[in-house]
C-alpha cells in the first residue's frame, strides 16, 4: 500500500544505500553542485505532527531536508523537534493570496510573517500554490529581492530545473502535471507512477540528480486517516481538473 509512513521508511532506506547525497534546500545552494545529490523538502500545508513523523524516519536514515510550514501549521514546539533532528525549517508563505494580489500589501505581510519564525534562522522560503486563488504567490519576486530580507533562496526560483528529476507527490500522485496547478516543475527526464517505481529508480542510480517534494499529511499508517487523506485528495483533484478547465 503506498503513502504510508512504512511506505516513506523504505524510500528512506532507498536513499541511504543509494550513491546519492541528500540535501536540504539551504545546504544545496549554499554547495557546490555534485554529481549525485537528491534535494529533500516537505511542505507542511496540513498536520504538523506527520512531519515531525517524516522527520524520525528521516534521522534514522541520516537524511536532510526541508520542512516548510505555513502559517496556519506553524507549531513551534513540533517545529524545535524538527530543527533539533538537523533538519531546515522554511517559512511556506502565500503573501499575495493573502494580500488578494497587491504587490506592497504583500511585501509588507511576509515581512510580518516572517518575523514570527525568528527563532528559526530562516534562509530559504516556498511559495504556497492554493488552485482555489488566481495569483502565484513566488510572482511578487519579479517586483522584490528576496536576497534583501536576508533570504538566500526560494524553493522553486533559486533552482535549475531543466535537468533535475523533480518528484512531487502533489494531488497523492507521483509526477502527475494534471493536478499541478501552480507547480509546473514535474520532472520530464525520469516519469514515476508510484513510490515503489521512485525507489526502483534511486537503487538503480538512475536519478543522480534529483528533488523530492511531499506533503507529510499524505503519509499515514492508520487505516482511518490513510483513507480520508485519499477520498479528499480525490475531490480536490476533480475540483483542479474543473479550475484547469475554466482557466
Amino acid at each position: 500500500m503506498d503513502f504510508t509512513l512504512k511506505k516513506y521508511e523504505d524510500l528512506c532506506r532507498a536513499i541511504k544505500n543509494s550513491k546519492s547525497d541528500s540535501f536540504t534546500v539551504k545546504d544545496y545552494l549554499s554547495s557546490k553542485v555534485k554529481n549525485n545529490f537528491i534535494i529533500m523538502r516537505h511542505d507542511v500545508d496540513r498536520s504538523p505532527k506527520n512531519a515531525l513523523k517524516l522527520a524520525k524516519i528521516e534521522n534514522k536514515y541520516n537524511i536532510k531536508s526541508t520542512f516548510y510550514f505555513r502559517l496556519k501549521t506553524f507549531d513551534k514546539k513540533i517545529m524545535n523537534q524538527i530543527k533539533n533532528l538537523g533538519h531546515e525549517i522554511g517559512y511556506h508563505y502565500e503573501s499575495l493570496d493573502e494580500a488578494k494580489g497587491n504587490f506592497e500589501k504583500a511585501k509588507e505581510l511576509f515581512i510580518k510573517n516572517l518575523k514570527k519564525f525568528k527563532n528559526f534562522n530562516i534562509k530559504t522560503v516556498c511559495m504556497h500554490g492554493n488552485p482555489l486563488t488566481k495569483w502565484t504567490n513566488k510572482d511578487m519576486w519579479e517586483k522584490y529581492n528576496l536576497k534583501k530580507l536576508g533570504i538566500i533562496g526560494e524553493a522553486y526560483l533559486s533552482i535549475d530545473f531543466n535537468n533535475l528529476n523533480y518528484f512531487s507527490d502533489t494531488g497523492r500522485k507521483w509526477n502527475s502535471e494534471k493536478y499541478s496547478l501552480k507547480d509546473k516543475t514535474e520532472s520530464k527526464l525520469i516519469k514515476i507512477k508510484n513510490t515503489d517505481m521512485l525507489i526502483n529508480a534511486i537503487q538503480n542510480n538512475k536519478t543522480k540528480k534529483a528533488y523530492i517534494l511531499t506533503h507529510p499529511c499524505r503519509w499515514n499508517d492508520n487505516i482511518f486517516y490513510w483513507t480520508k487523506e485519499l477520498i479528499i485528495q480525490n475531490i480536490k483533484n476533480k475540483l483542479k481538473v474543473v479550475l484547469r478547465y475554466l482557466r
